[in-house]
């Protein structure tokens, strides 16, 4: 019951914060989906032309809300974790009864909920602006819930590493926003090169993006199983990995 309670006061805490500030973290990705729903939907959207029956902003809509939820889940949880190491105030959690499950779960109840204001947010966009319907709402549901765990399990391991604030960008700069990008939010997987499609294979995001699109139109180039499986994986070691490091103290108590 002590740790039911810790837990609900650690992520009121959370949830708080991001309502207090709601202007940082809920107005922008929203503002950056509908932008990217603009330029590429009606400005181009009738210039491409794809193999796949549906129009190029249908195509590219769910990855953008992906993109946006993939986003917010990792700032919120490494920003969050890493302010409250560098002030001291991680000292508070690491002293009271909580377990390490216990306050990585908080911090992961921040992300969900940031992440989930935003895809509702973009979805709301995506109906007005744009011919979309959820043909999987539950396998949708999922999926989202999946995603948001795994970047808010690597957004609090970045926090674990960071030394300042410059580092918890090198992952956004160097591993999430590349990964975005080449995951096939933009374009179909099947018309890169034999190369390409191999290497993007190895790109989580990927199976991220391909299982969520068959979601909003049933377009998808790999199993949804495997998709759905290799995301509960990586989901499972990440958590698993922030609890090594919590319990031997990584960094965590700097």
């Amino acid at each position: 019951m002590k740790q039911i309670t810790a837990l609900i006061t650690l992520a009121e805490r959370e949830l708080s914060r991001i309502c207090r500030v709601w202007k940082q973290t809920l107005i922008p990705p929203i503002i950056t989906a509908s932008l990217y729903i603009l330029i590429f939907g009606y400005s181009l959207g009738d210039k491409i032309n794809l193999e796949t029956g549906t129009s190029y902003l249908t195509f590219i809509f769910p990855g953008l809300l992906l993109m946006g939820v993939i986003t917010s889940a990792y700032s919120n949880s490494s920003f969050s974790l890493f302010i409250n190491k560098f002030q001291r105030s991680i000292q508070e959690l690491l002293a009271s009864p909580m377990t390490y499950f216990s306050i990585n779960a908080g911090y992961t109840i921040g992300s969900l909920f940031r992440s989930g204001i935003i895809a509702i947010g973009v979805l709301i966009i995506g109906f007005m602006l744009a011919d979309i319907t959820v043909m999987h709402p539950f396998l949708a549901t999922l999926i989202l819930l999946i995603t948001i765990i795994i970047f808010s399990q690597l957004g609090i391991l970045t926090a674990m590493w960071a030394q300042n604030f410059d580092q918890i960008n090198v992952f956004t700069v160097f591993l999430i926003t590349p990964l975005i990008y080449l995951g096939g939010v933009f374009y179909p997987i099947g018309l890169l090169p034999p190369f390409w499609r191999v290497l993007s294979s190895f790109n989580p995001i990927y199976y991220l993006v391909d299982s969520f699109r068959f979601c909003f139109n049933g377009i998808n180039n790999q199993s949804i199983e495997l998709s759905i499986s290799i995301a509960i994986i990586i989901s499972i070691l990440l958590l698993s990995l922030n609890l090594y490091l919590m319990k031997n103290g990584y960094k965590i108590k700097d």
